[in-house]
């Protein structure tokens, strides 16, 4: 059972490393309604997800065969009729006749040993249907991940195109300062140069959306080539709880943490189930010795006696079973704390960097920028000082669409972390059903 639900969580882990590789992360507005098949919002883009995803059907099978096994567990053991039909033969005077035994008996297991099955049972169900729950509120954190990653990736598209539109001004610019003599052949070639950094650099940003799109459509359950627009804007803002409020949400929303409680409790009972098969199983039921003069009625009891197999060998498995799985909760506590603690202390520190990025800052830049433009392509300023002018700006916005990455990212941990979007800490939880 629980190397199956470890599969499952590599598989989408496997998935989410292509959004990843893809680009930056974003959580904020949500956009319009859905509009077509190829414009999506982010609230249809996760329930495309929940729909499509087969590991979903996965575990909803599973719940539904470990329904079956309460029910094996609530069944009673059909009854057994023994018929052993004969001739008795008497020798004075010398006769045979008809002589016939009959027998019903009914298995009853010792008490509490059904009720405790049945509870193993009960509570295997339990462990799936948070495997289950845990599973859709994973993928739907993971959607928005990618989802965000294909806005971001988007915006980082945008701002090489920029830089092209920027090189190639640069080009026109050199070629007629050379054409007039004010300038060295070297400036256009530099240009040039200019312009083959500014393509390759839309490529790769290209391509890096492409890969978001293909991961976020996989996630949906999409053609992986299938085009895809999203349908709302990053928003960098925030709100985040205390730290003691974090830790404390985690613990009690984490769905592996939840899995592994049930397991820990599951094991439990199955221990107390092994130790209660140690005391036997009787059976009872009447009989019927037959003969034509004569019919002989009894009832009898048979069980049997426990001097070998005391299930020494299942207890010690069952034991190591319980041990395991109560220091694998605490181990998945104690990560599960410090994957939020670290996950928090990231966030805030991207939080502060990106509010150093003022909208001030912004327009100085755009502004320094045009002007150097403008400049150069009059004559009254040297190719040095322009080309520092565009790295400043085109440096300084890589920055700071690298410090929405590490903000979005950490976001994404924690709430990956948590089991929860942040939005959702301050709703209820709802419990499994």
């Amino acid at each position: 059972m629980k190397q199956s639900l470890i599969l499952k969580w590599c598989r989408l882990a496997t998935l989410t490393a292509l959004v990843v590789r893809g680009g930056c992360l974003g959580f904020g507005a949500q956009g319009p309604a859905f509009v077509s098949t190829n414009v999506l919002s982010l609230d249809e883009a996760i329930r495309l997800a929940l729909e499509n995803n087969p590991e979903i059907r996965v575990l909803a099978a599973d719940i539904a065969s470990a329904r079956g096994k309460v029910t094996t567990a609530k069944t009673w053991q059909n009854p057994e009729i023994s018929v052993a039909p004969g001739f008795k033969t008497i020798r004075d005077p010398s006769t045979t006749e008809f002589h016939g035994d009959f027998g019903l008996e009914q298995t009853f297991e010792w008490p509490g040993k059904r009720a405790l099955r049945r509870a193993v049972a009960e509570k295997n169900i339990a462990v799936r249907q948070l495997a289950l729950a845990g599973f859709r509120s994973q993928l739907a954190i993971q959607v928005r991940r990618a989802y965000f990653t294909v806005l971001a990736t988007r915006e980082v598209v945008a701002l090489r195109e920029q830089r092209l539109v920027l090189a190639r001004s640069f080009v026109d610019a050199a070629k007629k300062k050379v054409e007039g003599g004010f300038a060295p052949e070297f400036e256009a070639t530099k240009a040039e140069v200019e312009v083959v950094g500014a393509q390759k650099s839309l490529r790769e940003a290209q391509a890096q959306q492409d890969a978001a799109r293909v991961a976020l459509n996989a996630l949906m359950g999409r053609k992986a080539t299938e085009p895809l627009t999203v349908a709302a804007a990053l928003d960098g803002a925030i709100q985040l709880p205390d730290q003691s409020t974090l830790l404390e949400q985690a613990l009690a929303r984490n769905p592996g943490v939840k899995v592994q409680e049930a397991e820990a409790e599951r094991t439990g009972l199955s221990l107390q189930s092994i130790r209660k098969s140690r005391l036997p199983d009787f059976k009872v039921g009447p009989s019927i010795e037959y003969t034509r003069d004569e019919q002989i009625v009894g009832f009898g009891l048979s069980l049997p006696l426990p001097f070998w197999d005391k299930k020494k060998g299942e207890i010690a498995t069952a034991t190591a079973e319980q041990e395991k799985a109560l220091a694998e909760l605490e181990r998945l506590r104690r990560e599960i704390l410090r994957d939020v603690a670290t996950a928090s202390q990231n966030l805030t520190a991207a939080q502060e960097s990106l509010a150093f990025y003022t909208p001030a800052l912004h327009g100085k830049l755009k502004a320094a920028l045009d002007a150097a433009s403008q400049s150069y392509s009059e004559g009254r300023m040297p190719l040095l000082l322009y080309l520092e002018s565009q790295r400043t700006y085109f440096d300084t916005q890589a920055d700071y669409f690298e410090t929405r990455q590490k903000l979005f990212e950490a976001q994404a941990e924690l709430e990956s972390a948590l089991g929860a979007s942040l939005d959702q800490l301050s709703q209820p939880q709802t419990p499994t059903k």
